[in-house]
């Protein structure tokens, strides 16, 4: 079942299409009949783009007869336009024939939009099969502060009754001792809830691992399982509950079709921003900061391929995904367009099924990419480019929007003596569970990134002085009761922050200048602190 108010709504946009249709139309013809009157090169351009666009949308919002005699129009306009002559009396007449061919008297054909899938908020439950409890326990103390929810099962059938009362979002299994029964017992498990499946044994063997396979295994770990790289695998699997949507910025100067394409990708979870007049892109970059560019060829002040062109000469732009979306056919065009800096070709009019699937798995191989790219390999954060070049984003949102901005740089205590003391996997071991405490503790909207060797930069939007000192001090004093054991015995470690909130004069220079200092100043006063000062 199609969603209710998406449905309003795209009738909505249909029916208002269809009511204008009638006068789009006449205006073509009036806009022909001026052109033979007094001939005039940038009006044919006008009259071709005015085509051009009526094949896509026409097609898209269900007047498919009407979609293909534009399109006759629009190639043989096209051909004409290429060839650069004055027009002869014949190929005049031969436009007025194929303009002839346009009319609104065709039946709209049923069009089937791509449903919502409503997504029940998934929590972060986790059963485990795992009989031995020394096992179990150092699994759900290890995994409490990222936030997970362990339940120890010592069977199969303990499985398969927990899943039946409340299933889980992902099940971790031990394979130690697995026999034929077990494994047929899993399988009937995951037949109910096709949930990942990580398992765990003592021994690295390839049979264990063919049977971690066979029963569907997304992941498998050796005992003792590397915590660090489990909790980021079960992240990726929360990472739909707590990342943002991706965002889709439609360029498009038609206003009908670019709002049609918006409301199907919103209704597939997607957040969209729609431009309308082409030459105002780089602000609307800059302030929405989209994950895939949804972008027509033919627009007028310029044309999807002289902004893909542009954006490809900029560094911050060189790797957005450029998808085009156009009634141009002519495969060496489209080829040229995907030479010219597009990812993706999309003729319309497309079904909302296939815009969506386009749109959504760019988007998402986009993203690994960039993740990959951004992030620092150690602790997965952001990486210090990555985290300075946001500064400078969210400094310009706090001004458009008129808000704080709070920066802070933290550093850990001594950090050196840990390496030289403890090694340096104990000195890994300390950054890792500390980038944990703070992706646990930090908001949605906050960034952190790996600043440099044991510092670390947050980003806080929309967050005052007495916001930051407050959060601050709470993660200080958590990272401060953690124990890490060393050959020589459990060790504590802490760690001293630096905050400056930004004025309607700071620069990301200044702010980054002044949370450095406040940092400098809390360790000169004796560290395991937080200082602020004001950007």
């Amino acid at each position: 079942m199609v969603n209710n108010e998406l449905n309003d709504k795209l009738q909505k946009l249909i029916s208002d299409y269809s009511q204008k249709l009638p006068a789009k139309l006449q205006k073509l013809h009036a806009d022909w009949g001026q052109l033979q009157a007094k001939w005039s090169e940038v009006g044919f351009e006008d009259f071709h783009r005015e085509v051009h666009s009526l094949t896509g949308a026409a097609g898209t919002y269900g007047f498919p007869l009407l979609s293909h005699a534009s399109r006759q129009l629009e190639m043989y306009l096209r051909i004409l336009k290429e060839q650069g002559l004055s027009l002869t009396s014949e190929q005049k007449k031969e436009i007025t024939i194929l303009l002839n061919n346009l009319h609104p008297d065709v039946v709209a054909q049923e069009k089937e939009f791509f449903p919502h899938q409503n997504k029940v908020k998934q929590n972060k439950l986790i059963y485990c099969v795992e009989p031995d409890a020394a096992v179990f326990e150092n699994l759900k103390l290890e995994l409490k502060d990222p936030g997970y929810e362990l339940i120890q099962l010592t069977n199969m059938d303990a499985l398969e009754k927990a899943e039946k009362e409340k299933k889980s979002l992902v099940m971790i299994v031990d394979m130690d001792n697995a026999d034929v029964s077990m494994l047929r017992k899993l399988s009937e498990v995951r037949k109910q809830n096709a949930a990942p499946l990580l398992c765990i044994a003592s021994k690295d063997e390839l049979l264990t691992r063919l049977q971690a396979v066979r029963a569907g295994s997304t992941g498998f770990f050796k005992k003792p399982v590397d915590i660090f790289h489990l909790t980021k695998m079960l992240n990726q699997f929360f990472e739909s509950d707590k990342n943002d949507p991706y965002r889709i910025l439609i360029v498009d100067d038609s206003e009908t079709l670019s709002a049609y394409h918006a409301l199907i990708l919103q209704e597939a979870g997607m957040k969209t921003e729609i431009l309308n007049k082409p030459l105002l892109l780089m602000p609307k970059l800059i302030e929405f900061q989209p994950d895939i560019l949804l972008m027509d060829i033919y627009m007028p002040e310029c044309t999807g391929l002289e902004l893909a062109a542009v954006l490809r000469q900029q560094a911050n732009y060189t790797s957005l995904p450029i998808i085009f979306l156009s009634s141009e056919e002519d495969r060496f065009k489209q080829l040229s367009a995907l030479n010219l800096g597009g990812d993706d070709f999309l003729t319309k009019p497309i079904l909302p099924q296939h815009l969506v699937a386009a749109v959504r798995s760019r988007a998402k191989r986009a993203g690994i990419l960039s993740a990959v790219m951004m992030r620092d390999s150690l602790t997965e954060l952001l990486n210090h480019t990555t985290i300075l070049q946001n500064v400078g984003i969210e400094l310009s949102h706090a001004k458009a929007h008129n808000r704080p901005l709070s920066l802070v740089i933290l550093d850990i205590d001594f950090f050196k003596t840990i390496n030289d003391t403890h090694g340096h996997p104990m000195g890994d071991y300390v950054l890792r569970k500390l980038s944990e405490l703070l992706l646990s503790q930090l908001r949605a909207s906050d960034l952190v990134g790996r600043y440099g060797g044991d510092e670390f930069a947050i980003v806080l939007p929309n967050t005052d002085k007495a916001m930051s000192i407050k959060l601050c001090e709470r993660i200080r004093e958590q990272f401060a009761c953690l124990h890490f054991s060393a050959a020589e015995g459990e060790i504590s470690v802490s760690f001293s922050m630096g905050i400056a909130t930004s004025s309607p004069t700071d620069t990301a220079e200044s702010l980054i200048a002044a949370a450095d200092k406040a940092l400098y100043l809390a360790k000169k006063e004796g560290r395991n602190r937080v200082k602020h000062i004001n950007g």
